[in-house]
């Protein structure tokens, strides 16, 4: 018996030293130290690049569980050295749970140069937003890189039920002035205005009226719809540029110059 006794408080002490190597619900938040505030650590990294007369950076979105992609993503855009970041704009998780922030960061750490994440609809499922939150940082963020301001933004008004806070419209008006001074900025977010379905169409006229204000506003850049499209929807004539899903292997290139832009799709 006392033999029993023994082999029982070693398989439970066992078990015990164990415990991090097991999750207890697949909503439980376990990040390590490199899994929070990424795009706080990140950030300064960007801003602290050399200025140059030409920016390039790279646009992909919803990877969701489509991790073999994403590891060759990160593969094929090591290859290049004339990316200063990649922005991976929403739908990083499928179901909003942590495992899949962790699995996705797992490959986009890999990347030679920093990268920003931006919410998407699916991030905000079960508990993704707190976990973006805790892994990535604020919902809605800005930053700058040589004369460009790039201004990012919670625009998934489903997953809230479309009760006007999102977008947060005073959030971005407030950031568009404060930028009145960069000769370019970018608008970025998830889900584009004219998505019926997930942006609450009281906001989509004024989202386009905000960007319309500021002259400086070049294009307002997206994910979402997992397929490649370029549009200029509203009178003002902005272009509202919407990446493909990683799944089709591609990603776009945004080249920026004096006043100026052009966005390049690459397969890989």
């Amino acid at each position: 018996m006392k033999r029993w006794k023994g082999m029982v408080a070693v398989m439970l002490l066992t078990l015990a030293s164990c415990k991090d190597l097991f999750q207890y619900s697949p909503n439980e938040i376990r990040l390590e130290e490199d899994e929070t505030s990424i795009n706080l650590k990140n950030i300064p990294r960007i801003e602290a690049l050399p200025q140059k007369d030409t920016l390039k950076f790279v646009l992909i979105g919803d990877s969701q569980r489509f991790y073999d992609q994403t590891a060759d993503f990160v593969t094929t855009i090591n290859q290049r050295n004339d990316i200063s970041f990649v922005v991976l704009a929403g739908d990083i998780s499928d179901f909003g749970l942590s495992q899949e922030f962790k699995w996705v960061h797992r490959e986009m750490k890999k990347l030679k140069m920093p990268y920003v994440g931006v919410i998407g609809n699916h991030d905000m499922l079960a508990n993704g937003r707190l976990v973006f939150n805790e892994m990535y940082g604020p919902e809605n963020f800005a930053f700058t890189c040589n004369d460009t301001r790039l201004i990012c933004l919670n625009t998934n008004s489903r997953e809230v039920g479309f009760d006007g806070s999102l977008p947060n419209l005073s959030w971005l008006n407030t950031e568009l002035k404060q930028a009145a001074s960069f000769k370019n900025v970018f608008v970025i977010s998830h889900v584009p205005p004219f998505d019926h379905k997930d942006f609450d169409t009281n906001l989509e006229q004024p989202y386009a009226n905000t960007l319309a204000t500021y002259p400086n506003v070049l294009a307002s850049l997206h994910a979402h719809e997992h397929h490649l499209s370029r549009s200029r929807p509203y009178e003002n004539g902005m272009e509202y540029y919407v990446t493909a899903t990683v799944k089709k292997r591609m990603y776009s290139v945004v080249t920026v110059w004096d006043h100026q832009y052009k966005i390049e799709e690459v397969e890989f």
